[in-house]
């Protein structure tokens, strides 16, 4: 059957072509359809954040007009919160509505034009849903508008400071309050991916007119487990990458060692033992038949050692200066 809204997908030909290839392609499975989208950089989850989209009692437990048609939500987005945290990604960012004629200005215009169906007013209270509860370090925002980047919420100025390129967009409402916060996350530069069913809607159809509308337009869709399925893949290319770095620096490592201890080996007859390095020796002079002062080899003599100021038995000296007393090359004696 055909899908509902399917004549608002942008299909076929591409709108605009700059003749380039695509980097590369994620497939993706989203409410029984398969996705294609091009030129997408894998998922870094140390510059992902997870936004957490009004999830509270005034639009679920207390909203029978949501549950009615998205009674799976409360497991999917439940899955996709511990997905997260599993992964580690940067930042899980929990938003609730707080609307009063105070500091909401189009609360007034949208009392008037839905006549007490949808209470304006809304004052979060302290209580979560039990599927969906902040953890500590976790951060929470009150935002006074539909999108979570507007009215001093300072939303983007924390994305901006944790290094975050990547937004996943989830909660309550899909095509308001949802929709506004993945244009506002958009609009700022972010690449900003849906996932589609941690979302619900007041009915099936304004939930899919929604995704219809700005899905692969504005934002990427996903669904819970293909988002799943493309973290852990991208976790084990990270692992597999980490590792290759080790055990390069490991032969690295290895490679220099065995070139210093070929040089080593090769000049071992020129190094003196440790225990008789940097020696200074004191020899008598001798004439010979000229009169002319020279060296003394080949007789035994004490050596005395710099570095621990001890004696040590020696047979041979060479390369003795004429007049001095320097020693090249000393050989203890066993």
């Amino acid at each position: 059957t055909k899908r509902k809204y399917h004549e608002l997908i942008i299909d076929g030909p591409p709108l605009y072509c700059n003749n380039e290839q695509s980097s590369s392609t994620v497939s993706s499975e989203v409410d029984g359809q398969s996705h294609r989208h091009r030129n997408c950089p894998p998922l870094d989850a140390s510059k992902t954040a997870l936004l957490i989209v009004d999830v509270q009692p005034e639009y679920w437990s207390e909203c029978p007009t949501v549950r009615h048609d998205f009674p799976n939500f409360p497991s999917h987005i439940s899955s996709l919160i511990q997905n997260c945290r599993t992964q580690n990604i940067q930042r899980i960012i929990w938003v609730r509505a707080d609307y009063s004629y105070e500091h909401s200005p189009w609360l007034h215009q949208f009392a008037r034009l839905h006549e007490g169906k949808i209470p304006p007013i809304v004052r979060p209270s302290s209580k979560w849903e039990e599927f969906a509860t902040p953890l500590d370090g976790e951060m929470i925002i009150t935002k006074t508008s539909w999108s979570s980047t507007s009215g001093g919420t300072g939303l983007l100025d924390t994305l901006k400071q944790d290094g975050i390129d990547t937004v996943l967009v989830c909660g309550l409402i899909t095509s308001v309050c949802v929709q506004h916060s993945a244009f506002g996350v958009f609009e700022a530069g972010y690449r900003t991916i849906l996932v589609t069913d941690a979302c619900a809607d007041r009915g099936r159809e304004r939930h899919e007119a929604a995704l219809a509308l700005y899905g692969d337009y504005m934002y990427e869709l996903r669904s819970v487990e293909s988002l799943r399925l493309e973290l852990e893949e991208q976790q084990q290319r990270v692992v597999v990458v980490e590792s290759d770095s080790v055990i390069e620096k490991k032969k690295k490592k290895e490679m220099m060692m065995e070139n210093e201890n070929e040089g080593a080996g090769s000049d071992s007859e020129e190094v003196m033992p440790s225990s008789i390095r940097k020696v200074s020796v004191a020899l008598p002079s001798h004439k010979d038949g000229g009169g002319n002062n020279v060296g003394h080899r080949d007789k035994k003599m004490m050596i005395k050692s710099e570095s621990n100021d001890s004696l040590t038995s020696a047979t041979s000296v060479s390369s003795i200066e004429d007049h001095g007393v320097t020693v090249a090359r000393a050989c203890a004696e066993e």
